[in-house]
């Protein structure tokens, strides 16, 4: 802003000078009033200019301020989306070993038991519900297996499918 009135008002004196150079005192008066005058309007000019590059300046400030808090959030979201993601997957990975291992639990406590054929039964396990199929020699035996399974950590329920065989 300081070069701006600088400039303007070295390009005036000489002007100034120039009119004022063989004037009357009024003529020199109205000059100089008019100078003065062009140098206020000049520099109203320059201020207008400076404040409307400050807003623009402003403005880009804050759309590449909204764009980046936009992308950040987005970026967020994805994250969050994707840890999401993973973590169902993980559950479901662990819903799997989970249902393996009681199946093998349950696999377990029928083998050790000294009356029932382990070899005829058939266990399969899905989101903790035990699914009993095939063969034994009693009633009894579909009891005691159905029993049995119900003693593993994490059976929520079993469906005992064990047929008498004839």
């Amino acid at each position: 802003m300081k070069n701006v009135k600088a400039a303007l008002f070295a390009s005036l004196i000489p002007l100034s000078l120039l009119a004022l150079s063989g004037c009357s005192e009024k003529e020199a008066n109205e000059a100089e009033s008019e100078v003065e005058s062009k140098m206020e309007q000049a520099e109203q000019k320059a201020k207008e200019t400076m404040d409307a590059a400050q807003e623009k300046s402003e403005d880009a400030w804050d759309e590449t301020k909204d764009k980046s808090e936009d992308a950040w959030n987005k970026t967020k979201e994805e994250a969050q989306e994707a840890g999401d993601y993973a973590e169902q997957k993980a559950d479901q990975a662990g819903d799997y070993i989970d249902d393996s291992i009681i199946t093998t639990r349950v696999k377990a406590v029928i083998f050790e038991d000294d009356n029932l054929n382990s070899m005829n039964i058939s266990v399969e396990t899905n989101n903790g519900i035990v699914k009993l199929s095939g063969f034994v020699e009693s009633e009894a035996d579909i009891d005691t297996a159905e029993n049995l399974a119900s003693t593993v950590e994490g059976v929520k329920d079993i469906e005992n499918n064990l047929q008498v065989k004839e």
